[in-house]
């Protein structure tokens, strides 16, 4: 399995604004059929294709990574999910004005896109800050490993780092027009999304609950680094 490969709503936020058959086929993927509701307001029960033809141009896209960090009000569904794609459509857009956030559910083998509506867009997400708290994060992500010896805890920990190391996007899951400093810091911002991950998951191999206490005080900050990397990444100005 592909460590990189990026949740649905990031591929759909990379591809979404662009008016290509190529988008929905990798979001989809070979066997899944993607469909979006969107009652409100909206064009109702439509395939993903259809319902993004009807809200291009977009005047602003991006995948959006709730946590703590990100304030997203009315996103229900967004935070049940834990990913998700804002979305603003454009003054030419048959839906011009709308504010939108999609929220992914499964649905067979295919995913369900469920659309809320929202007053106010959040503030711009920025890139060159995201690349610099990135940076740092995933230097004292590695100084945390270290400290807390994960790596002698958990001997399968260290080998999956290994191959985090060399491990990058699938060119064909990233536009080609995408700049190549955003495609870096989507890549560094999924890299550390994976190391905070693995280093966070399974509590019980910690000898103590203070040692339990001490990897999440230490590596959730450096996960919302990752989050807010990859919002910024993603993020699409019409």
């Amino acid at each position: 399995m592909d460590p990189l490969r990026p949740a649905v709503s990031i591929l759909l936020a990379l591809w979404a604004p662009l008016p290509s058959s190529r988008g929905p086929a990798v979001v989809q993927g070979p066997d899944a059929v993607h469909e979006v509701l969107d009652d409100a307001d909206g064009p109702g029960r439509l395939s993903l294709e259809a319902w993004l033809s009807t809200t291009r141009p977009l005047a602003r896209c991006a995948a959006v990574l709730p946590g703590p960090e990100l304030a997203l009000p009315a996103a229900a569904g967004v935070r049940e999910a834990g990913e998700g794609v804002l979305v603003e459509c454009g003054a030419a857009s048959a839906m011009a004005g709308r504010r939108l956030l999609l929220s992914p559910e499964p649905a067979g083998a295919g995913v369900r896109w469920r659309v809320e509506g929202l007053a106010a867009m959040p503030a711009p997400f920025d890139p060159v800050q995201a690349r610099r708290d990135v940076h740092v994060a995933t230097e004292r992500a590695i100084e945390a490993l270290t400290e807390l010896d994960l790596a002698r805890e958990r001997p399968e920990l260290a080998e999956a780092l290994t191959d985090l190391v060399v491990a990058g996007l699938d060119p064909r899951l990233v536009p080609p027009s995408l700049p190549p400093r955003r495609r870096d810091l989507l890549e560094r911002s999924l890299r550390l999304g994976v190391i905070c991950e693995l280093a966070l998951a399974d509590d019980g191999a910690a000898v103590t609950a203070g040692q339990a206490v001490r990897r999440r005080r230490a590596l959730e900050p450096l996960a919302g680094a990752a989050r807010r990397g990859v919002c910024a990444a993603t993020q699409t100005w019409g």
